[in-house]
């Protein structure tokens, strides 16, 4: 870490080199143990909840009056810039680096007045959706824009292979579609896909249905139904979703989880020998539709209505294809598969 400089670059204009005093190296097989180490103790400049992934750093709070959640993320966000300047870091102020938001529903949101955050005489900007890890989130946890990147993407890849489809074989077909496609169906779905309208899911529906069109070289036309799912061994958005959520509970159940993940799921106590029932989840109460669309609610719902047999595989792969073998059969028995669409 000693005798380290750096130089800046402005149209081939370099500057005179400057001396390294603290930092982490990028690139380094330490580097990202050595920057935990050093914003370990971050979470100990606020009183609310703080969110830590790598360099991205989340503030959140909340209350039912927009007055306090503005007081209080003021005060903590100042606490943290002190912070940042004791420990010789800096924030990105930009409006694409630092920024606000306020998530409700639709009615509240309306009858509420911006946040007024501010460091100094610099205010953060509030926007109506935000990108955290790569996921879009809107103020009204809807969904929607998620969707419609992920709508973006996938029929653009989608277009591309097209037009490289002469050079394809059904193998490579399948593999390019798994790899460069499907991922942006599941990727953070628990976020985005249960507030969706049926428009939204319908799209995506249709989206996978021409991938699956694509990777069998059938014609535009042709009706996607069990066969054609099995035949490729692929699961409806809403199923593969499920088993997303399902896949998540089942690695709480068995402990293979992160210790977080208590704060969203708790077993089933039997109220007469007190034992935990590892084969059901508690079912929290939630009266109203978004509280219903969080995972804290539909992780409980889905692992609960799964087979016995699902619930006691000892390993997640096989967990995986159980679940899969279920779903199909479930389809399999509906005449009118609603997931289905040309």
């Amino acid at each position: 870490m000693e005798n380290r400089t750096f130089q800046v670059n402005i149209e081939n204009d370099y500057s005179n080199l400057g001396k390294l005093n603290c930092g982490v190296p990028q690139g380094s097989i330490l580097g990202p143990l050595i920057f935990l180490i050093y914003v370990n103790d971050m979470p100990q400049a606020v009183d609310c909840d703080l969110f830590l992934y790598a360099d991205d750093t989340c503030v959140g709070f909340t209350d039912k009056n927009i007055k306090t959640i503005e007081n209080n993320l003021n005060r903590n966000f100042n606490s943290l810039c002190d912070w940042f300047v004791e420990n010789k870091l800096s924030i990105h102020f930009g409006e694409e680096k630092t920024k606000s938001i306020v998530f409700g529903s639709k009615r509240r949101l309306k009858n509420i007045d911006k946040l007024n955050i501010r460091r100094d005489n610099i205010k953060v900007s509030q926007q109506n959706k935000v990108t955290y890890l790569g996921c879009i989130l809107d103020e009204n946890m809807s969904g929607e824009s998620m969707a419609l990147r992920v709508l973006k993407k996938v029929n653009g890849r989608l277009s591309f292979l097209y037009r490289k489809q002469s050079f394809l074989s059904y193998k490579l077909r399948r593999m390019l579609c798994n790899a460069l496609i499907q991922p942006h169906f599941d990727y953070a779905c628990s976020a985005w896909y249960p507030n969706l309208t049926k428009n939204l899911t319908k799209k995506l529906q249709i989206s996978q249905n021409k991938c699956i069109r694509f990777c069998l070289g059938l014609d535009n036309m042709t009706h996607i139904g069990v066969h054609e799912f099995k035949t490729i061994n692929w699961l409806p958005v809403q199923n593969r979703y499920e088993q997303c959520v399902a896949i998540n509970a089942y690695k709480f159940c068995k402990g293979m989880g992160p210790a977080y993940m208590s704060d969203t799921y708790s077993f089933v106590k039997n109220l007469q020998t007190t034992r935990r029932s590892v084969l059901k989840l508690e079912l929290p109460l939630k009266k109203t539709k978004m509280g219903q669309s969080a995972i804290s609610y539909i992780g409980p719902k889905i692992w609960n209505n799964l087979p016995s047999e699902c619930k006691l595989e000892d390993n997640p792969n096989k967990f995986k294809h159980k679940m899969k073998e279920e779903f199909f059969k479930c389809l399999q028995n509906e005449n009118d598969d609603i997931y289905m669409y040309y």
